[in-house]
């Protein structure tokens, strides 16, 4: 019988999506009784500070991280090894993979969300990643670990291709792509639903919008939504709402300078219900990212009957597949000639229709199956 170790994350900083990820995948083996457990690196010295991603605090983390949970580990491990107990161990993120060298070679999975931060430290200035000396360091390390003869699963075609272009001592043929399953209850609301959240949610936009979903990281590029805004002018009347991160100093200036302030909105970390509503509202979630693992934002929207208008650089279209229109994140021409495509409603009908098709190869259960399938062939 499979019995499955899920080493999950650092739960005092890390993004709420990745937790999640682990624990979709845990209730999904329970549900295929396959029996697992979760191991959290260890939280002692990251209690004392309000958050471990920056300051004094990150470096206290780092002895949590990199030297007390290591040898926790190893002592779980030796105990696994005294007892005979067979057990694969699937290290759920590979920011984690420092914990390779911990566990049985031949006996491990790491599922790889993203190589960006890794090619940010190699220099490649696409990837929109600036790394500290440590970072880079930090960096090199987990690709040194990701390199080895262990199991890999890569989140999209994309991030396989891009990780063999920078490791070149990448020797395992114990690969495969398993996509991502939707991590929360994403759907098509009915009018009378869409009716009823309005009147619940009283920072629910105003007017007709844009969505973006993202935070203001240089790479996701928001201010092409800002740009395009002004640009589309009175061809439309709505605003654009950004959803997750407050948009910076930087976005909110340019707004005032271009003189469309007024028309920016912004909903500050919405709850699953309320984003689950914008997606089902919008005229259309623009995602013009320049560098992206998956792209989360572009099959939730796609399930909840969005027209998704995304940048032409993978993996947004390899994800996003027939259902979404392309676009190059540096012009802001070509995202609003996509938008005002939209305006034919019969096309715009079918990019939704095609989006539902396309989510269809992103749900849970094919991941968990596959997931299953990985762990048989050890």
């Amino acid at each position: 019988m499979i019995q499955v170790i899920l080493v999950g994350n650092y739960s005092k900083d890390k993004q709420e999506s990745m937790n999640r990820f682990v624990n979709v995948l845990a209730n999904g083996l329970n549900t295929h009784q396959i029996q697992n457990s979760i191991w959290n690196p260890i939280i002692i010295f990251g209690y004392f500070f309000k958050t471990t991603n920056s300051g004094i605090g990150k470096w206290f983390s780092y002895i949590d991280k990199y030297f007390i949970t290591p040898i926790v580990f190893y002592l779980k491990v030796f105990k696994n090894y005294i007892i005979n107990k067979k057990v694969i161990y699937h290290i759920c993120d590979h920011s984690n993979a420092v914990y390779v060298p911990i566990f049985p070679i031949n006996k491990v999975i790491v599922t790889c969300h993203d190589v960006l931060a890794i090619r940010g430290a190699l220099g490649f200035k696409d990837a929109f990643c600036n790394t500290s000396n440590f970072g880079k360091n930090l960096q090199k390390n987990i690709l040194k670990n990701l390199s080895k003869n262990i199991h890999i699963s890569f989140v999209s075609k994309n991030t396989l291709k891009q990780f063999k272009e920078i490791s070149l001592d990448f020797f395992s043929k114990n690969y495969q792509v398993v996509y991502n399953g939707l991590n929360a209850n994403f759907s098509k609301l009915t009018q009378i639903e869409i009716g009823h959240l309005k009147t619940k949610y009283n920072n629910f936009p105003p007017t007709n919008f844009l969505l973006h979903v993202g935070s203001n990281l240089e790479r996701k590029n928001r201010i092409l939504l800002v740009k395009m805004l002004n640009e589309l002018s009175s061809n439309y009347n709505g605003i654009v709402c950004f959803a997750g991160q407050k948009p910076s100093n930087d976005i909110i200036n340019l707004a005032y300078q271009l003189n469309v302030s007024n028309r920016i909105y912004f909903i500050e970390k919405p709850n699953h219900e309320l984003l689950n509503l914008l997606y089902n509202t919008c005229d259309a979630l623009v995602f013009p990212s320049f560098s992206e693992g998956f792209g989360w934002p572009i099959i939730e929207a796609q399930t909840c009957g969005a027209p998704v208008i995304c940048s032409n650089i993978e993996p947004m279209p390899e994800i996003g597949g027939e259902g979404v229109l392309v676009a190059n994140p540096s012009s802001v021409n070509d995202f609003l000639q996509q938008f005002l495509t939209l305006s034919n409603l019969d096309k715009r009908e079918k990019l939704i229709q095609l989006g539902f098709e396309n989510v269809k190869q992103f749900s849970t259960q094919k991941m968990i199956e596959s997931y299953i399938d990985f762990y048989k062939s050890i």
